[in-house]
């Protein structure tokens, strides 16, 4: 299968040479003009009533992308744009002949509701790969974030800007204040933007585009329209301030004790150009940040957690290469992974025979900066530098006083984490009109502790009429003590096409032995060549109930440098968006056949031992959300050839909009499954250095959640956000045993386990958030977060929905916040 596989890619490249001489084909580009507003500006108060918007050209002639793609919209858009010295502004108005229909639901900012909604997107660089859209729906709600490599997003990103709306009798009007420098832009006598408008009318599931992009087009920003006409315009150094103050109080329902804390801090943002800004925040805060959800995990590999801190996801996607999704995909490595910084402090280990009393969750951040930008000519960059503080441990251990000879009991600080400078810096080139060069470099400089460093040189081609990508990249790191260096290196080729009907990917990575970026990145497992083949079939028109669908073919094979096959599987995978009326929306199957292979992890550290070959399957669908009510259903499982383990979970959630404004929604799920043979723990009888028992146990377990959200939205800028998740785990292990013998799946009896390994755990997450952005930027966060957990030594192997109830009483800690920002824009 490798050989098949490094001849097609030969064939690709090949073609790949071929196509890139090509001359890319230039659309006739669909234009509107901007007028310079004279003498004052709009008020931004959602009525088009203001001068500009009667001298203003108005532009529309959208077309439908959704669900009858190419033809002319139901209802009529026009758009209307002015600028000045500050800002640009949009006037927009989206008639329709049943204002009485249209759908405004309230919601928090960047909270998803089916709402009539109107987004503009904006290529101010005009480099046909960024840019940025801002969105409001009926209701006025904003929704904003950024766009890069022709087309991936970043909700994440929040600027500061204006937009508000009103219902009349011909439907309803959306008007914008955009600032300068919310934008980034090379500054130039006359502009030309790239730009385009999308207008959704929710009742009738349609999506309207000022300049159609469809399904067959690749690519998003390198489609856009244009604006033309800014002129003139000089905007100044903007420095923006946000300091904040916290409050905040911990009640631990296992200690009479109740810390109270205050700090304050500072967040900046300086405009140093148009086109290039500094960000630095000063003993950052996040706790309003909701909690990361639990789960059991009982695998060799680290659960990969999402970014949920401000500054570090805003901005975030210029230390992508080429994109966080493409690499992801096809697991390959990340060179930056911002939760190595705050993470939870333990790098060194206590001392032997010490007990640990209290430490801290999370490391503290004294303070990060980030310089980030474009040139005029087309090189994006960014750095980033934080430093974390020493951590400090709360640890006892015993000792015989020398002169009473009792013993005695010492309490004592211990480091566990030191003081760390992280760093991070890429710089991207726009070559070829679509296409870029780039570099990563990354470096973790520990107090007491060794560096590592890593860093990589990539490529990202578009050819063949921007239908096909080629992506490619060659990283390097360099661990370890000074005396014991290792260096390793991760290769990738990356080659697709994903429009029109027929298309897919192949890929190839291979990662030597000593690669390690998991001190500021993030990676799986060294030591493998893994490749792999996507074939897919798209419909382009929807069909009887069909809206659109897709069936997908993969194969793919892994081996280490020792030759040994890892991974060898093909899998099927078909999904569908069903059109309305009928009930419903979606619906998605996938099932995967892995055969039988050897694993060079399960035993950890110790021999190969044989993976079963075994099929797994996953299913979904759901119902149209924009009805009262809505419901999702997701669930899969697995099973071996012979019977020995297998697996089952499902998720079913259930969506209400109570009233607009208003949205609960209920996540139940469940997982249980058989293992045969779960890794317990290895064995060195004669204290050699060398594990001489490598032992397993069945495992019975089973897992049950129960997430719920609760948001409520008083006005577009006030809300209140609920997030509670009772989580129950239960374990029960029999028939422990042993390896046999290398490369095999069969086990001899084992019968001195010690420590009974059962398990039955279960905890309480929630956090109450009360935002209120009682100006533009500036919020008031009121908060109440609990985190409750309970083991039970002597297992109870039942599960059933009392512990949910008793999940709400266990000991734990109930932390109150109060923060105040203020944002200040010189």
């Amino acid at each position: 299968m490798r050989s098949i596989c490094l001849v097609i890619l030969s064939i690709f490249i090949l073609s790949s040479v071929i196509y890139a001489q090509e001359a890319i084909r230039i659309h006739p580009r669909k234009a509107t003009m901007a007028v310079r507003i004279n003498p004052e500006a709009p008020k931004i108060d959602g009525i088009l009533d203001d001068e500009i918007w009667h001298k203003a050209p108005s532009s529309g002639e959208f077309l439908q992308r959704d669900p009858k793609e190419g033809e002319p919209p139901s209802e009529e858009t026009k758009v209307q744009i002015g600028y000045d010295d500050d800002a640009i502004y949009f006037g927009i108005t989206c008639y329709d002949r049943e204002p009485d229909k249209i759908i405004a639901r309230m919601s928090r900012r960047d909270g998803w509701t089916e709402s009539d909604m109107v987004s503009v997107n904006l290529d101010a660089y005009h480099d046909h790969q960024t840019g940025n859209w801002f969105c409001v729906n009926a209701a006025g709600v904003l929704n904003d974030g950024q766009m890069f490599n022709d087309g991936w997003e970043d909700s994440s990103w929040n600027g500061v800007w204006e937009a508000k709306t009103s219902i009349n009798k011909e439907g309803w009007c959306a008007e914008y204040k955009i600032p300068y420098h919310v934008l980034r832009f090379s500054e130039k006598e006359e502009y030309t933007w790239g730009m385009n408008i999308i207008r959704r009318i929710c009742r009738k599931d349609e999506m309207d585009l000022w300049t159609l992009v469809t399904k067959k087009d690749n690519g998003w920003i390198s489609n856009f329209g244009h604006i033309e006409g800014i002129r003139g315009i000089n905007p100044p150094n903007h420095l923006e301030f946000a300091p904040f103050a916290v409050g905040s109080s911990a009640i631990e329902s296992d200690a009479d004790k109740n810390d109270l804390f205050s700090s304050a801090g500072l967040d900046m943002r300086y405009g140093i150009t148009s086109n290039v800004s500094l960000n630095v925040t000063v003993n950052p805060d996040f706790g309003q940040i909701e909690a990361d959800p639990a789960e059991l995990n009982l695998s060799v590999f680290e659960t990969y957690l999402k970014e949920k801190r401000p500054f570090f996801i805003e901005g975030s996607t210029i230390f992508a290469s080429p994109s966080p999704e493409m690499p992801k995909a096809a697991g390959v490595p990340g060179l930056f992974y911002s939760r190595r910084i705050g993470r939870q402090p333990g790098m060194f280990a206590i001392p032997e025979g010490s007990q640990v009393v209290g430490q801290p969750k999370a490391t503290t951040i004294l303070s990060a900066a980030k310089l980030s930008g474009k040139t005029e000519k087309k090189t994006a960059f960014g750095i980033l530098n934080a430093v974390t503080a020493n951590e400090y441990a709360d640890i006892e251990s015993k000792y015989i006083d020398t002169l009473t000879g009792i013993e005695q009991t010492r309490r004592e600080e211990f480091r566990i984490e030191p003081m760390t400078n992280f760093f991070v810096g890429r710089v991207q080139q726009d070559i070829l009109k679509k296409s870029n060069v780039g570099a990563t470099l990354t470096a973790v400089n520990r107090d007491d502790a060794s560096p590592s460093y890593a860093g990589d040189m990539d490529a990202y081609f578009k050819f063949g009429k921007r239908d096909y990508s080629l992506y490619t990249r060659l990283a390097g790191s360099q661990t370890g003590e000074s005396n014991d260096r290792k260096s390793g290196y991760d290769a990738f080729i990356y080659l697709s096409k994903f429009s029109g009907v027929l298309g897919g990917q192949l890929f190839l990575n291979a990662r030597s032995p000593e690669f390690d970026v998991n001190d500021l990145g993030f990676m799986d497992r060294a030591d493998i060549v893994h490749t792999g083949l996507h074939l897919k079939a798209d419909t382009q028109k929807p069909h009887w109930l069909i809206q659109r669908a897709s069936a997908n073919f993969n194969a793919w094979g892994g081996w280490n440098y020792d030759g040994v096959n890892l991974r060898k599987g093909i899998n099927f995978n078909t999904w569908s968006e069903l059109r309305s009326p009928s009930p419903i929306r979606f619906y998605f199957a996938s099932i995967d056949r892995e055969f039988e292979t050897l694993d060079d992890m399960e035993t950890r550290g110790g021999p190969l031992m044989l993976r079963p070959s075994h099929i797994t399957y996953e299913f979904g669908t759901g119902t149209d959300g924009r009805k009262p009510i809505s419901f999702e259903l997701f669930g899969g499982g697995m099973r071996d050839d012979k019977g020995l383990n297998s697996h089952f979970g499902f998720h079913l959630g259930m969506n209400i909009n109570l009233a607009s404004g208003m949205q609960l929604g209920f996540g139940p799920g469940s997982n249980f499954g058989t293992n045969f043979a779960q890794w317990i723990k290895n064995v060195d009888d004669d204290g050699d250095g060398n594990n001489d028992h490598y032992v397993f146990g069945e495992l019975k377990d089973r897992v049950v959640d129960f997430t719920t959200r609760l948001d409520i939205s008083f006005t577009t800028n006030a809300s209140l956000q609920l997030y509670i998740q009772p989580f129950i785990a239960v374990g029960d292990y029999s028939n422990f045993k042993e390896l046999a013998r290398p490369k095999s799946y069969e086990f001899i009896k084992y019968n001195n386990i010690g420590e009974n390994p059962d398990f039955h755990d279960r905890s309480l997450r929630s956090n109450l958030v009360f935002r209120w952005e009682y100006r533009p930027g500036s919020t008031l966060f009121l908060v109440w977060s609990q985190s409750r957990s309970a083991s039970f030594e002597d297992a109870n192997h039942s599960l059933d929905f009392s512990d949910i109830k008793g999940s709400f009483s266990d000991n734990g800690k109930n932390v109150f916040l109060a923060k105040l920002s203020y944002w200040l824009g010189i």
